[in-house]
């Protein structure tokens, strides 16, 4: 779990949707230099807490943007692509990536209401309405930013 400031929750919340420092200190009312130093700090603590999640889960890393607050793997244990994502709403949430039967899994709603909160954090309108459709498009868009 990452121990975020408020602050540091509203600079994550207006760089993750793609606002210049200069926006987001007019927003928040603070200095360029203050959104900047804040977003430094800020990023090294979610890339070191994308890094512990893929080490205790064994996860070989491929890459990792802290900007955008992910991490692309892969699990030699599953054999599978593996995405760890970081929200300031679900904090971080490992996704490997498989082909789900979404209708029967007992995990569906919950799955739905975290990639919601993911997309909506990250302004992005999710089309999909199936929760491994959703990841799909989450992640694509996601990945590409």
């Amino acid at each position: 779990m990452i121990e975020l400031t408020q602050r540091q929750i509203d600079l994550w919340r207006l760089s993750v949707r793609g606002l210049s420092l200069s926006e987001i200190a007019s927003a928040l009312k603070i200095s360029r230099q203050a959104v900047h130093k804040g977003l430094q700090s800020l990023e090294t603590k979610i890339y070191k807490a994308l890094i512990g999640v893929a080490k205790a889960n064994r996860i070989e890393i491929r890459e990792i943007n802290a900007k955008k607050g992910y991490l692309v793997g892969w699990s030699p244990e599953f054999g599978v692509e593996v995405i760890i994502t970081f929200s300031a709403k679900n904090g971080v949430q490992v996704w490997f990536r498989h082909k789900g039967d979404c209708k029967n899994c007992s995990m569906r709603e919950e799955c739905r209401r975290i990639l919601l909160n993911e997309a909506e954090e990250r302004g992005i309108e999710l089309k999909e309405d199936e929760p491994c459709k959703m990841a799909e498009e989450l992640f694509r868009r996601i990945l590409v930013r």
